[in-house]
């Protein structure tokens, strides 16, 4: 270990981390000033924090994989489908999903390393295709099973809420009366199933959102050679 600069220099006698790797408090583990987040740049600029076991893994292995086992059960049909999504407009395969910041804000990344402590920070570039892009915020209404419905061009916040409203209410009426308003998505009839997942397709594209929301990527895996720096959070 290096104290001026807290890299760990080697982990092994006859091994060099192929990455920087230091400690830092939650926050000085992200470096001051602006990300540097272009969604449109043919590698993209992601964060994610991992466990310190997935990080030896990728330590130890090169490549770290998701652990579908992790998903939360309560999730099921939303994971379910972003993995569909994955499998459908990513060239890789696999199974489960690696969760990043695409684009977010310094401080928000902060404090998700605040409550993160004795877990790991990475910084990485992925190459643009091996991501899929998903809108942060609209992500929820996947996970809450509500229809994904972008504001209009010109449209305001409150006009938006009142037509997402309407149209939120004439879908959930007539799931009650298919009777499955608390069935799992996956036993709806399919003409409900397929309406609500192809709403949901629209947290993919950028075109209707704004310049400065947050972003998520997730991706089947993550090679070491992809990663800048690794933040050991104390």
């Amino acid at each position: 270990m290096d104290l001026d600069t807290g890299v760990a220099l080697s982990r092994h006698d006859d091994h060099v981390d192929p990455f920087p790797v230091r400690r830092a408090e939650p926050a000085h583990a992200v470096p001051a000033g602006r990300m540097g987040y272009d969604l449109g740049a043919e590698r993209l600029l992601l964060h994610t924090v991992q466990s310190a076991e997935a990080f030896e893994s990728l330590l130890t292995t090169g490549t770290l994989r998701p652990d579908p086992e992790l998903a939360e059960e309560a999730f099921t049909d939303a994971y379910e489908w972003i993995h569909r999504m994955m499998a459908a407009r990513l060239p890789t395969r696999g199974e489960g999903a690696l969760w990043f910041w695409a684009r977010t804000r310094r401080k928000h990344l902060v404090d998700t390393c605040r409550r993160s402590r004795g877990r790991v920070l990475l910084t990485c570039r992925v190459p643009r295709e091996r991501v899929l892009l998903s809108h942060f915020d609209e992500w929820h209404l996947v996970l809450n099973k509500g229809l994904g419905m972008p504001r209009l061009p010109g449209e305001s916040e409150d006009d938006a809420f009142a037509r997402w409203e309407e149209e939120h209410d004439d879908f959930d009426a007539r799931l009650r009366a298919a009777g499955m308003r608390d069935a799992p998505v996956r036993d709806w009839p399919a003409d409900l199933r397929t309406e609500i997942e192809k709403s949901w397709e629209s947290i993919f594209d950028r075109g209707n959102y704004g310049p400065f929301e947050c972003w998520q990527g997730t991706t089947h895996a993550l090679n070491n050679d992809e990663v800048l720096e690794a933040v050991r959070i104390i």
